[in-house]
């Protein structure tokens, strides 16, 4: 086991997650993804006898309805022990958000399997579900008690869940992570990435960023670049695009917002947008309705009537709470159209 030297408590890197989870206690309940059980034969094994929920979900059950069957399965079994979620980040929220609120909260540990909760989810301590159609409008704070990683796991990932992962790593490099921003210049194929470093560099620079801000009042908005436009790309994508391809996509489009505004050299979106290409990734997405896009990215959690972004002045150098006008918003919508 290699244990992570990260200014955050309790993550644990692992070479095969098995040899994690046998060194739970014995008295734990797990809620796990059914995509993940079906691809890890030995997790099948290991979770025979124990009590598992089985959970096979999508962004448009990361809600209510489904926090309530986690509190069914934790009620039937009348735990106050601990609930280990094994999956993405989707069951992640979800499992937090009910650990976080049974019983005025229970012991979790996270195990993440795919690359973009490994990356960004699974740390932080926010947890959201959501709500009548906005993205994560109901969550709380809570840091996991612990996370184990096993970048095992991702060998089982389609390339599309790959990709996805790849959105919030160019967006820690935008932010000035420059091992990361070396990483991905110079392993263009996933095959090349070395996935352990890349993993540990994200979460060593996320968890410096929480540590000063964790309830996300300041500092911490330094983490929205790109995700005001993704969140709206993702609620007027129906679930065609993943969060990590919608982050993505809203880099190029707040780019372009840091050009306009802050004089942002254009060649970072340039290099972003080759980059992108270089690992298949799309760099354009067919907007039918600017309004439609406009009104799901008012009903963000983080606006009200006026739209508020994290911006660039130059690579390293983010700007928060940025008031930007309508008009200069649809003329930035231009990079990402088909």
């Amino acid at each position: 086991m290699d244990t992570t030297n990260l200014n955050i408590r309790n993550i644990y890197f692992y070479d095969k997650i098995i040899i994690a989870l046998e060194g739970l206690p014995s008295k734990v309940l797990f809620v796990v993804d059914e995509n993940v059980l079906m691809l890890t034969p030995e997790l099948s094994l290991f979770l025979k006898g124990k009590k598992a929920l089985i959970l096979n979900l999508d962004e448009s059950q990361k809600n209510l309805q489904t926090v309530d069957k986690v509190y069914e399965f934790l009620f039937q079994n009348q735990t106050t022990e601990t609930l280990v979620a094994i999956g993405g980040g989707i069951l992640g929220d979800v499992a937090l958000y009910a650990a976080a609120t049974f019983k005025r909260g229970i012991p979790f540990i996270m195990v993440p399997t795919t690359l973009l909760s490994m990356v960004d989810s699974s740390v932080g301590g926010k947890s959201g579900v959501n709500y009548k159609g906005i993205k994560n409008y109901i969550g709380v704070f809570k840091n996991p008690d612990q996370v184990l990683i096993a970048p095992s796991f991702l060998k089982t990932l389609e390339l599309k869940e790959l990709r996805s992962g790849l959105g919030e790593l160019f967006k820690y490099s935008l932010l000035g992570e420059k091992d990361i921003e070396w990483e991905l210049r110079n392993n263009q194929d996933f095959a090349s990435l070395s996935y352990h470093k890349l993993i540990e560099k994200a979460l060593r620079f996320k968890s410096i960023v929480v540590e000063k801000d964790f309830r996300d009042i300041s500092h911490r908005n330094i983490l929205n670049l790109g995700h005001n436009t993704a969140h709206g790309l993702e609620t007027l994508s129906k679930g065609a695009l993943t969060h990590g391809e919608a982050v993505a996509l809203g880099l190029l489009v707040e780019l372009r917002l840091s050009e306009k505004i802050f004089m942002l050299p254009k060649e970072v979106r340039v290099d972003l947008t080759n980059l992108m290409k270089s690992f298949g990734m799309r760099t354009s997405f067919p907007i039918k309705d600017y309004e439609e896009l406009i009104l799901a990215m008012k009903k963000d959690k983080k606006n009200d009537e006026s739209m508020r972004f994290t911006l660039l002045k130059e690579v390293g150098q983010p700007i928060i709470k940025i008031t930007v006008e309508k008009e200069d918003l649809l003329f930035a919508f231009n990079v990402i159209m088909e």
